[in-house]
């Protein structure tokens, strides 16, 4: 029963502070003159409280999003290739992801050699490294036709690096 009675009286005193603060207030003021009448002079102020939520900083940062040019070359797939001082014809199947190009390629003595490179922004030449299993390595460079489908280049400068996609027909010249 105290409970309920406490709990009343709070719920009480809750909506009489509610009410009063919803309530305009009066300020009657006295003049020290007298005056003819003999009521006081009332003056009405109206005070209206409020209350407003204090303001929040709205994010302005947008989220920057990073954009990646369209790589105009599809090297991907087989190809034939000719490559070092004797040009040797090999078969290699380069895999693209967007401007790095990769690829294998299996030698006639049992080793291979792999090519990494970089198409360039524009899309007419790849520059890379190659290793061979047999140890060596070095950096390579070929030139795209304008079909993309064979290029001309080279192994380190005057070394002979050459290719087509379309057939087994050397490029020539084959150093560039």
């Amino acid at each position: 029963m105290k409970k309920k009675v406490i709990i009343l009286i709070a719920l009480f005193t809750a909506m009489l502070v509610a009410l009063s603060c919803t309530l305009p207030i009066y300020i009657v003021a006295q003049n020290d003159e007298p005056q003819d009448s003999s009521e006081p002079e009332v003056i009405k102020e109206v005070i209206v409280v409020t209350a407003t939520p204090e303001a929040t900083a709205v994010p302005t940062s947008v989220p920057t999003l990073a954009v990646t040019p369209t790589v105009m070359v599809y090297l991907d797939g087989p190809w034939t290739i000719w490559e070092g001082t004797k040009q040797e014809r090999l078969d290699i199947d380069f895999l693209q992801d967007g401007y790095s190009l990769i690829g294998n390629a299996a030698t006639d003595d049992g080793h291979s050699i792999l090519y990494e490179g970089t198409i360039s922004a524009d899309g007419t030449s790849v520059s890379g490294t190659w290793r061979s299993s047999r140890g060596t390595t070095g950096s390579f460079v070929f030139y795209l036709d304008s079909s993309y489908s064979v290029f001309g280049g080279n192994m380190g400068g005057g070394v002979p690096f050459c290719g087509n996609r379309l057939s087994a027909k050397k490029p020539s010249p084959c150093l560039q």
